[in-house]
């Protein structure tokens, strides 16, 4: 019985040639297939096909070049990327615009990656030996073809609004691959030059993996800022917004994160204000600390408008909720500290919190 190419990927044509080279160097042949995702534009996409017998190895190469286990993000001194996983859902529309918006404004690439559950890529257990399985590759190819399907059919109608032309603006790229959408999000942003995370919360609960189960672990674990949009946000154009506001708890990661933030928004005509939720015990303190950091802030970005406030209140979600409210801020950004699974349990930071309940877009940097 002769033996069948599977599809192991999908990647825009540049890197799906140093795959190919890479897959042919452990001696696995690799052919490339044309594969017209997205209609009306000249982005190339191809289909990535292996012989079934070496899928054990090919995943293996597949997971290396993506990034996938890698533990330590490579520095690059390319101007990075912004990085978009979709599901299909209402609220992946929303992050597909949004990053639209900042990559044309910031004039760097889009990457828009949908990871899908595939039979075959999840019976395969590194060590164990490929059985021949006609129904099990049946199986796979409908998968990857539905997976094809509805990406087309999600972004169609977004870059027709936009208009193609605007579109190619961007360089677009298209990954689609069979994983987990938490584990390829963080590994493919910690091997490639990634200046943002854009990531819906929400979506579509009936389709397995939804990129609104994975938004906690993406915020939690990413080393790139990630920007959560909410399900209930009202559209809005990037350059329509106004009003930056950074939660401070005076951490020694502020500056750094206040870095990343500035080099996201210096070319937006934004008002940046560094908050802090205190009590009435400490508040000649605090007011030291938050007069310290706007002088830091001042002398550092000087074409920046910077106000940094005491905001008294017992708790501290209430508290920035009605700021929110009160001030009309148009983005919540803080910084969240990495935790264990029983610290996440029983004392979920501020961030987790927040996701769940502001309705704007909430920015999160890693300490």
């Amino acid at each position: 019985m002769s033996e069948k190419l599977v599809t192991i990927v999908v990647l825009p044509l540049a890197r799906a040639h140093i795959l190919k080279m890479r897959l042919e160097e452990k001696g696995i042949k690799c052919e490339l297939e044309d594969v017209h995702l997205i209609e009306g534009v000249t982005t190339s996409t191809v289909r990535v096909k292996i012989l079934e017998n070496d899928l054990n190895e090919a995943f293996k190469e597949v997971d290396k070049f993506l990034g996938l286990k890698t533990e330590t993000p490579k520095k690059s001194s390319k101007p990075g990327q912004i990085l978009v996983p979709v599901d299909f859902s209402e609220v992946s529309e929303k992050a597909v615009m949004m990053a639209f918006n900042i990559a044309n404004h910031l004039k760097i690439q889009l990457v828009i990656m949908h990871s899908y559950i595939s039979p075959l890529r999840f019976s395969i257990p590194y060590g164990d030996i490929y059985p021949y399985d006609t129904t099990l590759l049946k199986q796979t190819e409908d998968a990857e073809e539905e997976a094809n399907r509805q990406f087309k059919n999600f972004l169609s109608p977004i870059v027709h609004n936009i208009g193609p032309e605007r579109w190619e603006e961007v360089k677009p790229e298209y990954i689609v691959k069979p994983g987990y959408a938490e584990e390829d999000i963080l590994a493919f942003a910690n091997e490639h030059p990634t200046r943002l995370i854009i990531i819906g919360r929400g979506g579509d609960k009936s389709w397995p993996g939804t990129v609104g189960s994975v938004t906690a672990d993406v915020m939690y674990n990413a080393t790139a800022p990630v920007l959560v949009i909410p399900e209930e946000m009202e559209p809005k154009a990037v350059d329509e917004f106004n009003d930056v506001l950074y939660a401070t708890n005076f951490d020694e990661k502020d500056f750094t994160a206040l870095d990343k933030l500035m080099n996201i928004v210096k070319s937006y005509d934004v008002k940046v204000t560094c908050a802090h939720v205190g009590l009435p015990d400490e508040y000649g303190w605090d007011i030291a600390r938050l007069e310290g950091m706007k002088d830091i802030l001042n002398k550092k970005y000087e074409k920046k408008e910077f106000e940094c406030k005491l905001i008294m209140g017992n708790n501290v979600l209430d508290t920035l909720e009605s700021t929110i409210e009160r001030d009309n801020v148009d983005i919540l950004a803080l910084t969240t500290h990495k935790r264990g699974m029983i610290s996440r349990l029983f004392n979920p930071s501020l961030a987790r919190k927040m996701v769940f309940h502001t309705h704007i877009p909430l920015l999160v940097f890693h300490a």
